[in-house]
Order: C-alpha cells, then structure tokens, then sequence
C-alpha cells in the first residue's frame, strides 16, 4: 500500500544534478491572464465569461497571489478570501469555513477539484490535507462567495470552491521542489517532483509529492503525506478534447489523546480519485459529458480496557463515490445564452462507527440544472438559474437564482437574489455511534450485575429523525469596477442572507434502559432541525498591478453583523476578518512578498474555547539563483507578527520558518 517511499531519501544535494539540465518550459505569472483587460471566469456557471458578467461575486486566488502568501497547506489559501475563516483543530486537521459556523465535519461549503466534488459523503466536510491534491499544480482557485446550489446541488449551500489544476501543456518538462523548516524541535519536510512532455497532441504530466511535520507540540497529531497525480490533455479530432486524471494519497495521520477510550495511534487513509471528461466545441453549443469514481478508505481500530470493561471501537470507514455529469452551453443567438445539465450520483458509505452496523449506506442523487442569461442593448445582463434536486432519503428540492448586472464603463452593477436547500447528509439522517462493551465474568460492584454481558459502552451521537432540509434566502448588491486602465480592479458586495431550520445538534439525556452503566455519561447529541440565523455585511476587495513596475497589491474584508437562535452559532462568526498583501520585484533575482491577516474573535462551534482576535504575518524572499533554469531558493516566515490561538484555546500558532529550494530540469 506504501507508494514511492524514496521520496524520503532525496534530500538537497540532488538539486546540483537535476537542476543544471535545460529547462523545457517556464511557470505561468497567472496573474497576468486573469487580470488582462477581459477577465474569465469559470465556477459560477460551469461556463467561461468575463469576471465582470458573473452572476454571484467570485474572488479568484491566481497563482501569484498562492506564491506570495508562502502557505505549504492548501487550507491557508483560502485566508484569502473575504469572510473565509481557516483554523487547525489539530496539525492534521485544517478546517474551512466562510461566515464561521465552523466546525471539523463543515457541512455547508462545496469544494471542487477541476469540477469534481471532493465534499465528504459520509460525514461532510472535506479532507484538505488528504485531497490527492499537490499546492503546486494548482493554476488558480476561483471562490463563489454565496450560494451556488442551482449549478452544484445541496452542498454548495453558502459557498463553493473550485481549486483549478495546470493543463498537461503548461508543465513541460521536469520540477523539484525541497521544503525544510529552520526549527530543529519540528519536522516539517515536503518534497515535489514532476515531469510532463508531449507528443503531438497528447500532453501529460506527473506529479509526486511527500509531505510530513509533527504537528502541535502538545498533541498526538502528525501527519506524513505520500501523494501522486497524473493528467493527460489530448485532441482526437480538431473539435474533441479529452482530460484524463488520476490520483491518490496515502496519509499517515497521528491520532488519540492518551486517555483509555482514544489511546495514541496512527490512523491509515487512502484518498484516491479517477476522472475523464469530454468536451465536444461546436459553433451552436459547447458540450461536456465527465464521469468520476473517487474513494476513501480509511483504518482506525483499536481496543479500549479498563477493568472490567473491554470495548472493541473501531472508526474505520470506506466512502465510494460515482459521479457522471452532462452539461451543455448552447448559444440560442449572439445575446441569448441557454445552459442545462443533469447529474446522477451514488454514494456508497461503509462504517460502524457512523451508523452501529456494518451493512452498506446507499444514497442516490439526481440533479437537474439550467440556466439563461440574457444580453439587453443597454448593457444589461439578466441571468436566470433553476436547480431540481431529489435523492432516495431526502424529499425533492427546488434552487433559484436571479442575477441583473448593468455595465456603464468600467463599472458593474450586479443584483442576486438567490435560494438553496441543503439536505441532510448520509450521516445527519442516519447516524447512529454507538460501541459495545463486555463486562468480565468477575466484574465487582457496581458492575457485577452485568458480568458476562454485552451492553452499550457508549452513546455519542443518534440521528436525526426526519430532519428537513436547510434553507437559505440570501440578496446581494456589488459593484465591480476597473481604474486606471485595468490596473487596479476593485469589487464591493453589500450582502444579508437568512437561514432557516439550521441543522445542529444538541444534548438529550440518556434512556438509563439503553444505556445502564455507572460510567456512561448522562447525554447523547442529536441532530435537529433549529431556527433562523440572518448575516448581514459588506465585504470589499481590490488588486493593484500596474504594469512593467515589479509591484502587486492585493487585499480583502469582511464586516460582517449575525444573529442566530443559537449562541454557539453566532459566537462562531467573526465580526470582522481581512488581510493585505503582495509583492515587489527589486529586480529580475530578488522578490519580497508578504500577507497581513487579521480574525476577531470567535469560537469555534465543536470547541467553544472563546478566542481572542489575533493578526498573522507571513513573509516570503525569494532569491532566482539561475533564471534560465528557474533555480529559485526561498527563505519563509509563519506568524511572525504574535502569537496566537486557533480554533482551540491550547493551540498555540507560533513563529516558523522554512527554506524551500527548486528548479526546473
């Protein structure tokens, strides 16, 4: 099951050697294509058009602006972003959220890789540091910021994330990349490896990566990432295109807290995805037909003693995902745009621990999506969208969403006025945590009444009884607008969304006939069905980049104003979050880039530890040894501003620094 350990043993001095070879193709500056006078972007409506036609506000995090920020997880990209909020419940565990509401299983937030939903159908949320994903073979990022439910269905509830991956043609040629870090208590070590070519017109690349640090000094919470990817772009007739990708981590994630029911041990995952897609380009239409299978397997079994008590508990699961989707843009005429699609998905989750039995969860969804956009005379855009959704344990549900953009000059009005439903995932509906304990034969008081028996060792969670979908309403004001011929863009949404019958859960007390032991605690948590949570703010963003001057400014914020039926919920949202950053060329040898963030406090929603506001700096120099071969050596400073707490009050963030060499071959 292990794949390519020797990436262990390749240390720095194997740059000398593959470095002095020539270099067969040079990084992209993307900033330059997304920020050229005609922006496009992709997500919103699975179409390209220009930034300033999109139906929903959209920040998109280009490739420059990944460089800058000096991250080495993919989770503290999306720092950001206005109104995101990024936390660790452990080393291992970076959770992501948009408005806070946060929470390790995050049920509310799509994230697609390339188009394809990596959301977790078992107990939502998204595994970042598991995704077989690598940092460097990300293009760019494209973030809609408010619901997107009528183009990707129920998860894409209050925003969805679409993590856009380099085509096989811009990576010809091979990388290295080594990253260390300067703290000889920590361990932090990642290595990249790629190499692409082509062959008429076929291109393909291949990316392998190790990535491994010890975690929060405090915890038992490291991880070790071995990862591999493959993409392949092809043409088979001169209007035919083909993608063809693959991928799988292997991760070694440490676990427990020395305590007799979640002892210390190593919790082994297989993350693994295969992906083709069609796409047909014709003068009338554009069609694209994808299928994708991904799978997550993940061993985590252990035995819990304590005298006279022996439990067997085991959190293995296995989550089968497939996933086919037909989508077609047809142009009715030069100002009337008509696109529809239909997806039909299966999910197939496995697991003891999420539902007390080892029989296979089965959940079928269908969706059924269109869309109309409309170009009027006076430059005026009306877009329309309509999303019917329905699946074998949840009732049908209806999406909409209305969107008017009015141009005049460089400035954009836009209107939106959307609704989405989120129904409950597999776990929400049908959860059921409960393990089995055998009592000795020899057990003492109070346990003597049950020796011999097999009686619940512990309740932790029960499902909730026909629960109902949740629902938000949301309405938003923008203004997207371009000075100085294009160099400096700036975008200002004023925004309040409402959500109704929240699901969250909350502590009943135990039925002393299900449960009878002395030592069992006195509640459970149950999903429910709450009441409303309104957000209402103005977040603002712009990009400086004037051209041939070596400067790029980027920045972002969120004032933001909750109110929800429940105090955890709205003790969970930051009034205000935002950052500042970007770059300066000294000349063609030396960078200096750097991100300012800045998080009110807040709780997290599964930890409730009250946590003061708190700035983070990071710094990044970056020193081009070799241009022609793009040797570049790279000095990086985490959290050099303070220290801080995140997500739980015991998780210090603390000063660190890495050295990270690379080049082409």
């Amino acid at each position: 099951m292990k794949i390519t350990r020797y990436f262990s043993l390749i240390k720095l001095p194997l740059l000398s050697v593959l470095l002095s070879n020539h270099v067969l193709a040079q990084d992209y500056l993307a900033e330059n294509d997304f920020f050229g006078d005609s922006p496009e972007v992709l997500t919103v409506s699975r179409v390209h058009k220009p930034l300033a036609n999109s139906p929903a506000s959209v920040t998109v995090i280009d490739r420059q602006m990944i460089r800058d920020s000096g991250a080495r997880e993919i989770a503290d990209i999306f720092r950001m972003v206005p109104g995101f909020v990024v936390g660790y419940k452990n080393g291992n565990t970076p959770v992501v959220t948009y408005h806070g509401m946060g929470l390790q299983f995050h049920r509310q937030l799509q994230v697609l890789v390339d188009g394809r939903s990596v959301f977790n159908p078992a107990s939502g949320g998204v595994p970042w540091s598991q995704l077989p994903l690598l940092l460097e073979d990300i293009e760019r990022i494209e973030v809609t910021r408010g619901p997107n439910a009528v183009t990707y269905g129920a998860s894409a509830f209050l925003a969805t994330i679409n993590i856009i991956t380099r085509h096989a043609a811009e990576d010809l040629g091979g990388k290295v990349s080594v990253t260390h870090d300067l703290d000889e208590d920590n361990t932090a070590q990642d290595i990249y490896l790629r190499y692409g070519n082509n062959y008429k017109d076929f291109d393909w690349r291949i990316s392998a990566g190790r990535e491994e640090d010890d975690g929060y000094e405090a915890e038992f919470d490291s991880k070790i990432l071995r990862k591999i990817n493959i993409r392949t772009d092809f043409l088979t007739a001169y209007n035919q295109f083909w993608s063809v990708s693959a991928g799988l981590t292997e991760s070694t994630i440490g676990r427990g807290d020395d305590a007799i029911d979640d002892p210390y041990r190593d919790e082994e995952t297989l993350n693994s995805y295969q992906n083709i897609k069609w796409e047909l380009q014709q003068d009338a239409a554009h069609t694209t037909v994808k299928l994708t299978h991904s799978r997550l397997d993940q061993e985590d079994a252990f035995t819990a003693i304590q005298t006279p008590v022996t439990a067997d508990i085991s959190f293995d699961f296995v989550a089968d995902r497939l996933d086919l989707e037909l989508f077609q843009n047809r142009f009715l005429s030069q100002n009337l745009t008509w696109n529809y699609g239909l997806s039909v998905r299966k999910d197939e989750v496995t697991s003891f621990w999420l539902f007390n039995n080892n029989e296979t969860q089965h959940v079928k969804t269908n969706n059924l999506f269109s869309s109309l956009e409309w170009k009027l005379p006076s430059s005026t855009i009306v877009d329309m969208g309509f999303l019917i959704e329905d699946s074998n344990i949840t009732r049908q549900q209806e999406s909409f969403r209305l969107s008017i953009i009015q141009s005049i000059d460089n400035h954009h009005l836009r209107f939106v006025s959307s609704s989405a439903k989120r129904n409950p995932i597999i776990w929400e509906q049908e959860g059921n945590i409960s393990f089995d304990a055998t009592i000795d034969q020899n057990a003492p008081f109070p346990f003597d009444a049950y020796a011999g028996q097999t009686i619940p060792y512990e309740i932790q969670w029960l499902n909730g009884d026909n629960l109902m979908p949740e629902s938000i309403l949301s309405h938003e004001i923008g203004l997207l607008s371009h000075f100085m011929d294009h160099e400096l863009t700036t975008d200002i949404k004023v925004f309040e969304y409402e959500i109704t019958d929240q699901i969250y859960d909350i502590e009943v007390d135990h039925d002393p006939l299900l449960t009878p032991l002395p030592f069992d605690d006195d509640q459970y948590s149950q999903m429910i069905n709450g009441d409303k949570t309104r957000v209402s703010g103005i977040e603002l963003y712009f990009n400086y980049s004037p051209r041939h001057s070596g400067i790029r400014l980027f920045g972002g914020l969120s004032l933001v104003d909750a109110n929800s039926f429940d105090e955890d919920i709205e003790r969970s949202i930051p009034d205000k979050t935002g950052y500042f950053g970007g770059h300066y060329n000294f000349n063609p040898h030396h960078q200096l880039s750097a991100v300012l963030y800045w998080v009110d406090e807040l709780s997290w929603v599964d930890s409730n530890d009250r946590l003061d506001a708190y700035n983070k700096l990071d710094l990044r120099y970056e020193y081009t040894l070799d241009p022609k071969n793009q040797v570049k050596l790279e000095l990086i400073g985490h959290n050099l501003a303070e220290e801080y707490a995140e997500y739980k009050d015991d998780n210090i963030q603390e000063k660190s620094y890495l050295i990270r060499v690379s080049g082409r071959f």
